[in-house]
């Protein structure tokens, strides 16, 4: 007796659950514009009319085989064409990396906003685009890029475009940060002296190494950015200097002989690529004491001018 009331129980939760999930007609509708993970639908269909008048205790007996359950799976449809996973890795890598200090790096999950150059500044950082546009207008001064083993112009572009980025970020901001602070000390220096020089090529990847001619290094093994030697993107530590218009890169090349232990920078192959040059020597303290001169140079800037809006605030 114990036992039927139980079933009788059971049986009428089971209808007024049915009940709450048959309230709603027909399969769910799906938008195939919304993007959303896949999901997995249960529900029963609705019970048989002979059934809805049959006893309570009959119909706990055949809820099992009169309330099928139907499984469902509705597939949510991303409006968006995916992206291969090459190409999904060029774009967050694009979106991701900033430049703080002497450093490429990955901005912190907890950056809501992109710092802005004074609160990097306030962190004791120093913002790199100062140095990267000279370097870039510097690459510019020869348009065309060739040498003994021909016009080569393409190649840079080419290995830019593949990597998704533009040319600057690719042959300036894939060398190494104190590479390109020492590379902007001397050019400076260059140019105060009246040797106007320029880059035959910066950054160099595997790829844009594989396409090199002539004497090099191993594909990995650049010094330019060799996956193997420094490290890839953000390390080259090389570059290939040349003359600009009025200039013979046989100038360039004796001012870096001559000045190059100064700023750490030597030309290790001056018969085979007498265009190479490398790091040398205490290369890193040099770049320390290079960018602290920086830094004092542009406080003192900063502090010149908030005086000037004073003095001029007051006049007015």
């Amino acid at each position: 007796m114990v036992g039927a009331k139980l079933a009788a129980g059971a049986a009428a939760a089971a209808m007024v659950a049915l009940a709450i999930m048959n309230y709603q007609d027909g399969e769910p509708a799906v938008s195939g514009s919304e993007s959303a993970n896949n999901e997995t639908v249960v529900y029963r269909r609705a019970a048989p009319a002979r059934l809805q008048s049959a006893d309570p205790a009959e119909q706990g007996e055949a809820t099992s085989s009169q309330y099928p359950r139907a499984v469902q799976t509705i597939r949510f449809v991303n409006p968006d064409p995916p992206l291969s996973i090459t190409a999904a890795a060029r774009e967050m890598i694009k979106r991701a990396l900033i430049k703080v200090g002497g450093f490429v790096a990955f901005a912190s999950r907890e950056s809501a906003e992109p710092e802005s150059a004074d609160m990097r500044q306030k962190r004791g950082t120093v913002v790199l685009d100062e140095i990267d546009d000279y370097l870039w207008e510097v690459y510019q001064r020869s348009p065309i890029k060739k040498d003994s083993s021909g016009d080569f112009t393409w190649k840079d572009p080419a290995a830019a475009n593949r990597m998704g980025l533009s040319l600057q970020d690719y042959v300036i901001g894939g060398m190494d940060p104190g590479f390109r602070e020492q590379l902007y000390n001397a050019g400076r220096a260059m140019d105060a002296d009246g040797i106007h020089w320029s880059m035959l090529s910066a950054f160099r990847d595997d790829y844009r190494q594989r396409l090199a001619a002539g004497f090099k290094a191993r594909v990995g093994n650049s010094l330019h950015g060799g996956s193997r030697r420094t490290g890839g993107y953000g390390r080259g530590r090389a570059v290939d200097v040349t003359a600009a218009e009025g200039t013979n890169a046989e100038d360039v090349w004796k001012w870096i002989d001559a000045h190059g232990a100064k700023y750490g920078l030597s030309r290790p192959m001056p018969g085979n690529d007498p265009a190479h040059i490398q790091q040398r020597g205490e290369w890193s303290n040099l770049v320390s004491t290079f960018r602290q001169s920086r830094v004092r140079l542009a406080d003192s800037g900063r502090r010149h001018r908030h005086k000037g809006r004073i003095r001029l605030a007051h006049a007015k």
